[in-house]
């Protein structure tokens, strides 16, 4: 995609306070194991005076769409988001520390952890022309990934994307060593309001009732994760190690030989471990490391 700026009237907007959108097109592969099966997704940074907000512009689209078909505000009948690909929620109030939300694991509630803002940055000498902008080079290690960004000065803007902050410019690209996530800027605009208070996706009407938050420190939230990995690998055993349902099971493998209980239960096992391993890459993994 082409980034489109009047640079005139974007650094007018800037230092007038405007609210502004910078779409991020979001390339990434989530198993390491073959870091060339990419795919992508368009995220945006809401920006106005009081902070910003980072998130799927999938979210807007499926917003758009339910307010378009049903104006009395009734919800569906079925999950709409589940073909969001990135499901973090990022929030930067000023004066206060970023929040990150997700959903993930057995419960229905969503959660929100409190972010470390103090990133390490080295910024390099290095320079370079992109889409008439000067940008700078910079990299820095965020919770055991190495990154490298390119910013600019051109735009004083110091917080997004993603958990990326404190750079005297606004990020244009950032790509982790193995070059198996990146972001980059490709559009900028105007939008009417920032709403810093609303969670989208997890307070919408769309899920009414699943907005239930549970507020986590970064250590909690590692421990979580950490806990989703193995509640999602023993689950199979819970449920199938119920002596009541499996007097008279019977259970087979993939050719469909019958199989022993235990056999099943390894298998089972084995099968979700593999699971978790074709999605070890993801951005959210690195907050357990």
């Amino acid at each position: 995609m082409k980034l489109i700026i009047i640079l005139s009237l974007l650094c007018l907007g800037l230092i007038s306070g405007q609210n502004k959108r910078f779409a991020y097109e979001y390339t990434f592969s989530n198993d390491s194991t073959n870091l060339e099966n990419k795919k992508n997704e368009l995220l945006v940074l809401d920006t106005s005076s009081e902070g910003s907000l980072f998130y799927s512009n999938k979210i807007n689209e499926i917003d758009s769409l339910y307010n378009l078909k049903d104006p009395k505000g009734n919800p569906p009948q079925f999950y709409p988001y589940r073909n969001v690909l990135f499901r973090e929620i990022i929030i930067n109030k000023r004066n206060d520390a970023p929040k990150l939300y997700y959903m993930g694991g057995p419960t229905r509630n969503y959660f929100e952890v409190t972010l470390n803002n103090k990133i390490q940055w080295t910024i390099l000498p290095d320079t370079k022309t992109y889409e008439n902008y000067k940008i700078q080079k910079a990299t820095a290690k965020i919770n055991h990934r190495e990154w490298e960004v390119w910013f600019t000065r051109d735009i004083p803007l110091n917080i997004g994307p993603y958990i990326f902050q404190g750079l005297p410019g606004l990020i244009i690209t950032a790509e982790d060593r193995t070059k198996s996530q990146s972001f980059k800027l490709v559009g900028i605009s105007n939008i009417n309001d920032v709403d810093l208070n609303f969670i989208p996706m997890f307070q919408s009407k769309q899920r009414e009732s699943l907005n239930s938050k549970v507020v986590l420190m970064p250590k909690e939230f590692k421990k979580l994760l950490i806990n989703n990995d193995d509640d999602f690998v023993n689950n199979v055993v819970q449920s199938t190690t119920n002596e009541s349902e499996l007097v008279s099971s019977k259970f087979y493998d993939s050719s469909g030989n019958e199989i022993s209980k235990s056999e099943y239960i390894k298998n089972q096992r084995e099968a979700r471990k593999a699971i978790l391993k074709h999605n070890n890459n993801k951005l959210i993994n690195d907050f357990k490391r």
